[in-house]
């Protein structure tokens, strides 16, 4: 099966290998047989985050389980980059959206923050790797976005390492040249890790701000003379990152 006629690809957490049968969730047996309209017979493309990606075929569907059985590899596992997007969580419908477009855009990690504005006391997990899921499925990106939960800004930054650039949107730097991305990411420490930290609405505290101005690895930068609502800035950020330090241009910083 030549990966480049397959329509629908899917992510089955189920280790993967010539000739193995995979019994479906119920989810996946919907998604497949009533969304995409496949039956008995039908070629898709499969991975798992690890294994690479396989071409496989509908080989049962019964009115509670779909099978597939698992053909031959398509394409070596390969990673994206080690980002990371930290972010005070915002209303549903734009969450939904920043999970899915940061995936699409190759975070490796996404990490709700709590911080001292952010108005979100909660937020779905589940509903995120969904979104993460969904996102790599149609981007045909091989491994999926770890999800990790709503945690504390100063819990999160004792979480980072030394060697992780931490990316500061702040939005009090709106304008200034001196921390324009784009010449702040130009003029960056080499690093093979990075993780870009966008604020709630509100910005950040004054204790936030001094405890992340204290931080050796953190790179503060303005994304223009605008102030960008939470997930306008997410995609700024991140593109601007790829394009410059990431994947777009086949680089890879350190």
């Amino acid at each position: 099966m030549n990966a480049d006629h397959v329509k629908t690809r899917l992510f089955v957490d189920m280790p993967l290998a010539a000739d193995s049968q995979l019994s479906l969730s119920d989810a996946q047996r919907h998604y497949l047989v009533n969304v995409m309209r496949l039956g008995t017979g039908a070629s898709l493309a499969l991975f798992n985050g690890a294994d690479g990606e396989w071409a496989g075929h509908i080989t049962e569907i019964g009115k509670k389980q779909c099978t597939i059985t698992v053909e031959s590899q398509l394409k070596p596992q390969v990673n994206c980059l080690d980002l990371w997007l930290l972010f005070a969580p915002v209303k549903k419908a734009r969450l939904d959206f920043i999970a899915q477009k940061a995936s699409e855009l190759g975070v490796s990690c996404i990490w709700p923050v709590r911080t001292d504005y952010c108005q979100i006391s909660r937020v779905k997990d589940e509903r995120l790797a969904a979104n993460a899921i969904e996102a790599a499925e149609q981007t045909e990106r091989m491994d999926i976005a770890e999800i990790r939960e709503f945690a504390g800004l100063f819990s999160v930054l004792d979480q980072i390492e030394n060697e992780r650039l931490l990316i500061w949107c702040d939005e009090s730097s709106a304008g200034s040249p001196a921390h324009n991305i784009a010449v702040a990411l130009q003029g960056a420490p080499a690093h093979s890790k990075a993780a870009i930290l966008i604020g709630p609405e509100g910005g950040f505290s004054p204790a936030e701000r001094k405890r992340l101005n204290s931080l050796k690895n953190c790179l503060k930068i303005s994304l223009g003379t605008r102030i960008l609502r939470a997930d306008t800035a997410a995609i700024a950020a991140l593109s601007c990152y790829q394009s410059i330090c990431g994947d777009w241009n086949g680089e890879i910083s350190g």
